[in-house]
């Protein structure tokens, strides 16, 4: 039985416009968008499935990120929102 493929995805949320872009590095181009971050990620998933259904029927070789992945897993990473105006804001010298 064949493992799983794993992907990493960028999500990035349009300023303007509002909707969520979701970004797969490793099958560049593939890049799709949905209304909501819900949306993106089932929209992700399909332009995934379609890439490697061409690849395959195409002969190409098919990269995934399960190595890259599977070295990361006891990691995480977030991004946060400092509000420098909070009271609860404090600059420390390094």
């Amino acid at each position: 039985m064949e493992k799983p493929r794993l992907y990493k995805i960028i999500i990035t949320r349009d300023p303007d416009e509002g909707f969520y872009v979701a970004e797969i590095p490793t099958l560049s181009p593939c890049i799709t968008y949905g209304e909501t971050l819900s949306e993106a990620l089932k929209m992700a998933k399909e332009a995934i499935e379609g890439v490697i259904e061409s690849r395959l029927e195409n002969g190409y070789p098919i990269p995934d990120d399960n190595e890259m992945l599977q070295q990361q897993q006891t990691q995480f990473e977030t991004i946060i929102t400092i509000d420098r105006n909070s009271a609860d804001y404090h600059s420390i010298a390094v």
